[in-house]
């Protein structure tokens, strides 16, 4: 079996190279009609009348006194090297005058120009002729006995040109005077086909279609070109020589075959020299730092884009070429650090239609790239309307589609930039594919930008697919959600948001869709309570869309009456909102009177605590400044309110039901958490208090009854000191250390006296006065702290003795004694009963 795969995969890797080196030559076979270099001379020549500042008029033929005036006046040319530019007399000898300083006075001259231009373009084979470059004065040189300039790529000097390779041998008589203009393509697009170049597309499209049946199928393929361009000069209309007839050929033949795109990019070889003790092979990595489409649109998502040698159609020799960039190589000490090196190309990419979100994204891309892409891909059709792009936009889209997906999650929140494409696009079968597929809901944005697109006095997709994709998820909070972004998305995108008749149909869509929901809806979410809630009020000044809404989330309420998950959060939401005015106040107190007797049946302390807690900021339930018992006693203040507010709310209703209310908190008590229960049931009775009996609040944080030290551990005098010193932390060791007593201090620990308490709990040994030289464990704290705690217990029981002891008794049941004896928090037999016992 082995024998045979391995031969197999020969096979496919033998089959895969041919192919490459097939469409390598079928590329290189196209040329451009020229050559690249034009040669001539003119008959009859037109003095230019050639003003150099600041010496003036310079006659022709050049003397050799005006040579060295010339020479005087100019600079010693530079070249580049990469991004670097240099002098140096080994590699160029050459004087130059910026063309700032050159002025061309002789009218006649452009005319001359002009033939120069003509013959030019014919010479190199220049698609659109004269008319489609200008020539622009670059600068004037002079190269005087010995000058010259060893072989290079000239540097790109404007970003509608190209790199140019130049080798000038030494000057060996006499001066050449030279004035050097740069070729500018302004071409608004790509230039005409060449009919001699139109019957290699159907062998190209047969080449293209061979791709396809490969058993190993290359993902992409790219072809270094002949020049180097700029970024902003990276388009077909730009290329030259037979960079652009190949270029064009390749584009061309990939729209004629209908499965394939061609983009231009400029890519970066990083070859890093190890210069390592040991032997190691350099490190070589090849990647895209930039990607456009044939008229220059930048496809580029990201920083880079890695490509594999493997996939270069023609591979490039770096051993015998000049970096375009280098960094590091310094000595470090004991070696030279590493190299890198950089040389940079301009190449064009084939890329199969099918591959085309992978290539662009890579195999695992995020959902902020997947909507970068479709947003620019519609901002393209949007400036230049090419059907090119809208192909591209749709193959993406189906890629998407298309893939497998590790959760439900992952698909729907890629989906939706698919559900916004496909409305741009007026896709209905793009849409009704995302309808079929969600799950769950897409980003809010998403939803945002559907509200911006889609009419349904004119939809561009059907109606029961948008419906799908909003309400698909069937939880009542997220369709509440969604409905709300699309609404927003209207009112801030749509062309017709000014149309009256149009925002009147739009809100009756709505309030439909979200009827239906309600009526239909099978799921419950604790989040649904606040929704209910809003979905009344926010439609205040909207009379009959709020009592029909009104309907709808009665009849959701109704269907789950005896659902723990959502009657207690419901209870919790319609009391605090009992402030609203008007209908909604109506609305939301009839929910309240239909709920009240299921909702104390169905009471549960722990879920009514957990929601009430969800709704607290971070800021609210931290402080920095609390201690851990101030912190539970405020948790259990707001734990309690709303349960108090309940609990006088059915004091209004019938006679049972705060006593039933009291026995849903006793049976339900123990599964609160040791944090929402700490104090719960005393502070619970405190908020029954009268409101005038003012003294109890004292006792709001009672905590636990202060121990009596049987050894020499004082874990309640420990420094909260944030600085982290190696004083306090060595003091707060001494204070855990149950069997130490006294604790010596160095000569200046000024900083302890401050942080604990001025030793006001310990016995100070002094050398002088004011220089402590040692501390000794007392009881002072408990001594101090207990008096107080057993004031505040008195006032606690006597506040509870207040209320009504047969009803409490009947009420707490066996409890009652527990609770008078205030056990929750006393030392019992030498311990402090546990708080999740409350």
């Amino acid at each position: 079996m082995s024998d045979t795969s391995d031969s197999d995969d020969d096979g496919a890797a033998a089959e895969k190279a041919d192919f490459i080196y097939d469409l390598r030559h079928l590329i290189s076979e196209v040329h451009a009609s020229g050559s690249f270099a034009a040669f001539g001379t003119i008959d009859s020549f037109v003095n230019p009348g050639i003003f150099i500042d600041p010496i003036g008029i310079v006659r022709l033929l050049l003397s050799e006194d005006d040579a060295q005036a010339l020479a005087q006046t100019s600079h010693k040319a530079p070249f580049g090297k990469g991004n670097e530019t240099l002098v140096d007399e080994s590699v160029r000898k050459t004087w130059q005058i910026d063309a700032a300083n050159v002025r061309i006075l002789n009218k006649a001259w452009q005319p001359c120009l002009d033939q120069i231009l003509e013959r030019v373009t014919e010479g190199l084979g220049i698609a659109g002729g004269p008319s489609s470059i200008r020539a622009e004065l670059y600068k004037m040189l002079l190269y005087e006995k010995g000058a010259m300039f060893k072989p290079h790529q000239e540097s790109v000097t404007n970003s509608d040109s190209s790199g140019t390779k130049t080798n000038i041998e030494p000057i060996q008589t006499g001066c050449r005077w030279v004035l050097a203009y740069n070729l500018i393509n302004d071409a608004p697009g790509p230039p005409r086909s060449a009919s001699a170049l139109d019957a290699r597309i159907g062998q190209f499209t047969q080449a293209l279609t061979r791709w396809q049946g490969l058993p190993d199928k290359p993902h992409y393929l790219a072809c270094p070109l002949d020049h180097q361009y700029t970024d902003r000069g990276l388009k077909l209309a730009h290329l030259k020589g037979d960079d652009f007839y190949r270029a064009r050929h390749v584009a061309q033949s990939c729209e004629a075959h209908g499965k394939y795109y061609m983009f231009l990019g400029n890519m970066e070889m990083c070859i890093t020299n190890q210069n390592a003790e040991e032997e190691m092979e350099d490190e070589a990595v090849l990647s895209l730092d930039r990607l456009v489409d044939p008229q220059g649109f930048d496809l580029f998502i990201g920083s880079t884009l890695r490509i594999s040698t493997d996939n270069l159609l023609r591979g490039e020799s770096y051993e015998d070429r000049e970096p375009d960039a280098q960094r590091g190589g310094n000595y470090t000490g004991n070696q030279y650090a590493e190299i890198d090196q950089f040389f940079k190309d301009s190449t064009l990419i084939i890329v199969p239609s099918h591959r085309i979100l992978s290539f662009l994204l890579g195999s695992t891309f995020t959902l902020h790239s997947l909507a970068q892409l479709t947003t620019r891909l519609r901002g393209f059709i949007g400036q230049a309307g090419d059907s090119k792009f809208r192909g591209l936009l749709l193959q993406v889209c189906q890629s998407v589609l298309g893939r497998d997906y590790t959760n439900d999650e992952d698909r729907d929140l890629r989906l939706g930039p698919v559900a916004v494409s496909a409305a741009f696009l007026k896709n209905p079968d793009i849409f009704n594919a995302v309808a079929s597929q969600i799950k769950g809901s897409f980003e809010k944005d998403d939803y945002s930008a559907l509200g911006g697109l889609i009419c349904f006095d004119d939809p561009s997709v059907q109606e029961n697919d948008v419906n799908t994709a909003i309400t698909k998820c069937g939880k009542i909070y997220q369709i509440h959600e969604n409905l709300n972004a699309f609404r927003d998305g209207f009112f801030n995108g749509h062309p017709n948001r000014s149309d009256q008749l149009q925002v009147n149909s739009l809100k009756r869509w709505l309030d439909t869709l979200l009827y239906r929901c309600l009526y239909n809806s099978e799921q419950i979410c604790k989040q649904d309570a606040s929704t209910l809630v809003k979905i009344i009020v926010e439609r205040e000044g909207a009379p009959f869309s709020q009592h029909v809404l009104y309907q709808g989330v009665r009849i959701f309420i109704e269907h789950s009456r005896n659902n723990n998950l959502l009657i207690n959060p419901l209870v919790v939401e319609l009391l605090s909102q009992s402030n609203h005015q008007g209908r909604s106040k109506t609305y939301l107190e009839t929910l309240l009177r239909n709920i009240v007797e299921s909702a104390v049946s169905n009471f549960d302390l722990c879920q009514n605590a957990t929601y009430t807690t969800s709704l607290i900021s971070p800021n609210q339930s931290q402080s920095s400044s609390r201690s851990r018992g101030q912190e539970a006693s405020a948790m259990s203040r707001r734990l309690a309110g709303p349960i108090k507010a309940f609990y006088e709310y059915t004091s209004g209703c019938k006679q049972d039901l705060p006593a039933h209310l009291l026995q849903r908190i006793q049976a339900t008590a123990s599964e609160l958490t040791a944090e929402q229960s700490n104090g719960f049931l005393v502070l619970f009775l405190w908020e029954l208090m009268p409101v005038a009996d003012t003294s109890f609040k004292e006792a709001q944080s009672l905590g636990h009854e202060p121990k009596k030290p049987t050894n020499w551990t004082r874990l309640e005098e420990m420094s909260t000191c944030s600085c982290a010193c190696d004083r306090c932390s060595k003091m707060n060791t001494f204070l855990k250390d149950p069997e130490a007593s006294y604790h010596a201090l160095g000569n200046r620990d000024y900083h302890l006296q401050y942080q604990f308490h001025d030793f006001k709990y310990f016995d100070v040994e002094k050398k002088q006065t004011w220089n402590p030289v040692g501390v000794t464990k007392t009881n002072r704290w408990w001594e101090e702290q207990y008096p107080k705690w057993q004031s505040r217990a008195e006032k606690v029981l006597g506040a509870i003795k207040k209320l009504p002891q047969g009803r409490l008794k009947e009420y707490l049941g066996d409890e009652y004694d527990w609770v008078m004896d205030l056990r929750m928090v006393k030392i019992v037999d030498d311990a402090v009963v546990d708080d999740a016992a409350i």
